[in-house]
Order: C-alpha cells, then sequence, then structure tokens
C-alpha cells in the first residue's frame, strides 16, 4: 500500500501532460527489426568492438603478453592468428609492468614490424582508477586528444591489471566492483572504444576470474589464460562470448629476441607472442580433445563435477549450470553432441556420462 502513495503523485502527473501518448519517448523497435545488423569486431571472432572483455589468468601465464600483442596488432591493423583485425589507436594503461611493457612493444616492433615504432601505440605509465569521475574524465579526454593528434579513434582502451586501477577498494565487495564497472561502461560510452580489463584468477584457478561475480556478467566477453605445460606458451580459451560462438582453445608460443644491448653490451631480452594457433596440451582437468572452446569445457566440467559425487546428469541440469555461471546455452546440444563424438561424453537417452578414463 505504501508503494502506492509512493506511486500517486507521479501518475498524478502523468495524467496532466496534454501530449501523452502522441508520440514515442522510448527507442522503440517493432519485432524482428534489426536483426541483420552487423557485428562489429577489432579481431574477428574474438574482441569485438565496442564491448567490455575481461582476460584473467595467474601471476605469470603471460596474459600480458597476450593482452599485448592484441593491442599491438589492433594499432596498425596486422592480422592475429589468421583472423581480420580493424586498425585503431590503443590506450594501455599500464598499472604495473614498469619498464616490461616498453620492451615488449619494441620485441614487437623488431619481430612483426621491421623494427618501426608503433605510431598507434599509446602507453598510460601509472594506475588510473575508472571508480572516480575524475579519471574517466582523464581517459575520455586523452583519446579525445589522441584522434585530434592522429585522426584516428582510439579503438581499444586496457586497464592492466584490475587490481592496481582499483584505488584499494575491495575486489569482493558487489559495490566496489560496480563502481569500477560503471567508470569503465563511461569509458566506452565516451569514447566508442572496447575496454579491456586484465585480471588474476583466484586460488581456484578452475572458479574463474578473482574477485565479485559483478564483473563477470557484465562483460561480453571473458578470455581465460594459462601456461601451457613447462612450455614458453600459453592456452587461450574463451569462457563467455555474449553475441556470437565462442572461439576453440588454442595455445599459442613464446619467442625470446633481443631488444638492445645495456652500457655493458649484455643483451637486454624480452618474449613475443607468435599468434599462430596450435592444440593445447591436454590435462585432467579439461576435455582430453583438441580446438575445444571455453563453452565445452564448461559443459565437460558440469558433467564431471555431479558424475563425480554420483548424481545422474540430463540435458537440462547441464543447462541449468551453465546459465547460473551466465553462459548462453542456445547452442548446448552441438556442443554435447561434439564433445559425445570426440568421446568425452557418454549419451545415453537424456543422460550424460563421463568415460571412466576422465572420472
Amino acid at each position: 500500500m505504501s508503494n502506492i502513495r509512493k506511486l500517486t503523485p507521479i501518475i498524478e502527473e502523468i495524467d496532466s501532460l496534454p501530449d501523452i501518448g502522441v508520440t514515442s519517448r522510448l527507442a522503440l523497435a517493432v519485432g524482428s527489426e534489426g536483426y541483420d545488423a552487423s557485428q562489429s569486431w577489432l579481431v574477428k571472432g574474438l574482441i569485438p568492438g565496442d564491448s567490455s572483455i575481461g582476460l584473467y589468468g595467474p601471476s605469470g601465464s603471460f596474459k600480458s603478453f597476450l593482452a599485448l600483442s592484441l593491442c599491438c596488432h589492433i594499432s596498425i591493423g596486422k592480422e592475429w592468428d589468421g583472423r581480420k583485425v580493424t586498425q585503431g589507436n590503443v590506450l594501455y594503461v599500464v598499472g604495473e609492468g614498469g619498464i616490461g611493457v616498453p620492451r615488449r612493444i619494441r620485441g614487437w616492433e623488431k619481430h612483426f614490424n621491421n623494427g618501426e615504432p608503433l605510431t598507434g601505440m599509446y602507453r598510460v605509465k601509472g594506475p588510473v582508477f575508472p571508480a572516480t569521475r575524475e579519471a574517466v574524465f582523464d581517459v575520455i579526454n586523452d583519446c579525445q586528444y589522441i584522434e585530434n593528434q592522429t585522426g584516428q579513434p582510439v579503438k581499444l582502451v586496457v586497464f592492466d591489471t584490475l587490481a592496481r586501477c582499483f584505488g584499494g577498494n575491495d575486489e569482493n565487495s558487489a559495490k566496489d566492483m560496480g563502481a569500477f564497472i560503471q567508470g569503465c561502461d563511461a569509458i566506452k560510452q565516451g569514447t566508442g572504444a572496447t575496454v579491456m580489463v586484465v585480471h588474476h584468477s583466484g586460488k581456484n584457478e578452475e572458479a574463474g576470474a578473482r574477485g565479485s561475480s559483478a564483473l563477470r556478467g557484465a562483460l561480453d566477453v571473458e578470455l581465460m589464460v594459462k601456461r601451457d605445460g613447462k612450455e614458453t606458451a600459453l592456452t587461450l580459451s574463451c569462457m563467455k562470448m555474449k553475441d556470437a560462438e565462442a572461439p576453440d582453445t588454442f595455445a599459442y608460443d613464446l619467442k625470446s629476441l633481443t631488444t638492445h644491448f645495456d652500457e655493458d653490451g649484455d643483451p637486454v631480452t624480452t618474449l613475443v607472442l607468435i599468434p599462430e594457433g596450435r592444440e593445447a596440451t591436454t590435462s585432467e582437468n579439461k576435455p582430453n580433445a583438441g580446438n575445444v572452446s571455453g563453452n565445452h569445457q564448461a559443459v565437460w566440467q558440469a558433467v564431471r563435477s555431479r558424475r563425480k559425487v554420483g548424481e545422474s546428469v540430463s540435458q537440462q541440469v547441464v543447462r541449468g549450470d551453465l546459465k547460473a555461471q551466465g553462459i548462453d546455452t542456445k547452442n548446448l546440444a552441438r556442443w554435447i553432441a561434439k564433445l559425445v563424438d570426440d568421446g568425452q561424453l557418454i549419451k545415453e537417452g537424456d543422460l550424460l556420462f563421463m568415460p571412466d578414463s576422465c572420472l
């Protein structure tokens, strides 16, 4: 009753408007209008334009090398692992890494750009805190400054890492994470750029990125990085792809090269990611099959977790588990079919089972 009383003045005000219902005040669309709108991509099939991206992994997993590889390719429009790339300026907030980041960029320039400097790759030498209005204004201002100087817009803004750009707030607090997300959204809206946040995984790597789950819910794409076995390599898995099919998991090798020589004549080296995907090394915590996406892994893990404690598992149960993780399940039947075809799941009627070797 109290809620009705609160609404009464609003209803009376609406009733007094002379042109109520004459024109639309909202962004109305009819039926399937807009169904054929094309998805914009920075890296086709991996990094959408005008979106929110999370890239997470444990310390030492080479996640910053991957982020920089994508940034460098975008800054000159160079194809990445056979994927078409849309060229645009990049603003990279170096919250941690010190002199390591410019050396990694120099390594990329020497290996992929004939030693020529990347004029579209801009760095902020220190953390920025998107949860504050001042920082949001500064980032939008500098993106506009870059566009004014170059005639090209900033297409990607990267915060590396969330921890260093969180301003001492609590990562586990939904309120604090919400403020960070709102700041990133404001930057995205004010620039038209994609915003990528580089983040750490939690103590349980399989549980996803560290901190409040509000971050994952706000992302359009979530990418997970791990070391590939004991090699100087990483595996890249897509754990969430909001408006497209998630790409398969692949491994990428990193190559050591010399950037320059120090005052004693000793070589100074860095690593450069080679964007040529290969089959990832298998592990007991994921399907023993190549070219599986994060969605396939999520299905496999959902079945495995329930079967290990003796529960029966149907497709509907798996659907509920995936939805709880924020995963769009419209292609669930296809994911299950691939895992069955690869021998990673057994399907009997509507029930799903694990091969003995996977339990």
